[in-house]
């Protein structure tokens, strides 16, 4: 008895607020965070009520498995009402697509304010997210990257959320990113990576509260066609540095975007001016060709 007085005595940390010791908790990894509970009764229902999560591996042979079971039995016991961020990084080649739409089901249950996906897979497999995320009324920003499906229900609504990240992920239809754009009317920062592989050549971008607008085009397959309507934009980035002989240009079609404050633009196709053309007013331009930019900006009477 007197040496767990003592015990009891030198652990002063134990004795400090729940509040103190969640913030502590917080900033250790999760699964550190979880093995924190066999140190005393004191700890061994706190992680329970951690409302950041975060779970990843470096894709080596067995740890995801390992890292797959471990999220199935911790997360059904987790307390917390809210939970502000859930993140994960993981080989879904080593990992039940079910178990990944479980989770975040579980989530979004629990008004999840911020998810973040990124999958690496070496097969054609990609992760299916349950029909609740795309109703989830919390969801304040939403990371999808690599290997995800975007599959958008009819009846989606995502009332609260801004800003919404998209890279190299897979749709199930050509009309797939419009209805989810379709469905955040507070949109206000969107960045989309298309890759090499999808197949997705024409993207709408309607939006009329968005703010900031990224477009990434990487890979071999050019975009095919490119139509905004985003009359809120205050910054605007376009990227193409895809790789291909097949297309020298592609349609460009915009309403006018009177707020503009920054673009940047960094293209290969010699039809760069459509996207000039319709600046109306713009604070800092950054324009990066592969062309003369001085001579196409005369001609269409912008002077530098």
């Amino acid at each position: 008895k007197k040496k767990c007085t003592k015990c009891e005595d030198k652990d002063k940390i134990s004795q400090l607020p729940d509040e103190v010791l969640m913030k502590i908790l917080l900033r250790l990894p999760t699964k550190t965070a979880v093995s924190t509970s066999i140190l005393s009764k004191r700890w061994e229902y706190l992680w329970m009520w951690l409302p950041k999560l975060e779970y990843g591996c470096s894709y080596r042979y067995g740890e995801c498995e390992r890292l797959e079971r471990f999220i199935s039995w911790s997360l059904p016991l987790h307390r917390a009402p809210v939970i502000e961020s859930l993140r994960l990084k993981l080989c879904i080649r080593n990992v039940e697509p079910h178990a990944i739409e479980l989770w975040v089901a579980f989530a979004v249950s629990h008004c999840i304010r911020e998810l973040s996906l990124s999958f690496l897979s070496c097969t054609d497999d990609s992760a299916r997210m349950p029909s609740s995320l795309y109703i989830c009324k919390s969801l304040v920003i939403l990371k999808l990257k690599r290997e995800v499906l975007i599959d958008v229900p009819r009846m989606a609504c995502l009332p609260s959320l801004k800003t919404l990240v998209l890279r190299r992920v897979t749709y199930s239809n050509a009309n797939s990113l419009h209805k989810l754009l379709s469905s955040c009317p507070v949109l206000t920062d969107l960045v989309l990576e298309r890759g090499g592989d999808d197949h997705f050549g024409t993207w709408k971008v309607y939006v009329p509260s968005l703010q900031r607008l990224t477009l990434e085009i990487l890979g071999t397959n050019a975009l095919s066609e490119l139509m905004l309507s985003t009359p809120s934009l205050k910054y605007f980035k376009i990227i193409d540095e895809s790789a291909t002989e097949e297309v020298d240009d592609y349609p460009f079609y915009s309403n006018t975007m009177p707020n503009l404050e920054e673009v940047y633009i960094d293209s290969i196709y010699p039809g760069f001016d459509k996207f000039v053309s319709s600046i109306t007013f713009v604070t800092r331009l950054s324009l990066c060709t592969g062309v003369d930019t001085q001579e196409v900006c005369f001609h269409i009477n912008i002077i530098l």
